[in-house]
């Protein structure tokens, strides 16, 4: 059975069970790929919604929804997202992953700091946290680094730090 774009009847599908709904899924399974097939094109899903569509974060929803006595288909997990997208849960999301974006090939800047560090707030980084960072970022030897790689040094030397301990 084929489902391409084209090929998905939306009126035909979305009382169905999902896939994952009763297994565990990989990224690249056939049949979870179809699941996320369906919720893009019934339920319109942009870019940014397809990142949260990883099988554990799909079936955490959708047990969500069937908690609250919904039915395990397609058209309870469209409902669930339309309306999660209406909560800040979701806005400061979208936030977060719009500012992962921007730093992603960002290099670090000392004197852009002030966009970059936002981001490092909503990673729950202290004050501490944030003083300590920037001398990170301060050294020559991470000029070079986005502002990426640089957290994911900075996080592995913190590490290391606390393993040897």
């Amino acid at each position: 059975m084929s489902f391409a774009q084209k090929g998905i009847d939306c009126n035909q599908v979305l009382d169905r069970e999902p896939y994952f709904a009763k297994h565990q899924t990989v990224q690249n399974d056939s049949l979870f790929l179809r699941d996320l097939e369906i919720l893009k094109h019934c339920g319109n899903y942009g870019n940014v919604d397809s990142v949260l569509w990883k099988g554990s974060v799909l079936s955490a929803f959708l047990r969500t929804a069937m908690e609250e006595g919904q039915p395990a288909t397609y058209r309870t997990m469209i409902v669930f997202m339309d309306k999660f997208k209406d909560t800040q849960d979701y806005r400061q999301f979208v936030e977060s992953l719009q500012l992962y974006k921007r730093l992603e090939n960002k290099k670090v800047n000392l004197e852009e700091w002030d966009f970059a560090q936002p981001f490092f707030v909503k990673m729950g980084f202290t004050q501490n946290d944030i003083d300590d960072f920037k001398q990170f970022i301060a050294k020559p030897s991470h000029h070079e680094l986005t502002y990426i790689a640089a957290y994911y040094l900075y996080m592995k030397e913190l590490d290391e730090a606390t393993g040897s301990k």
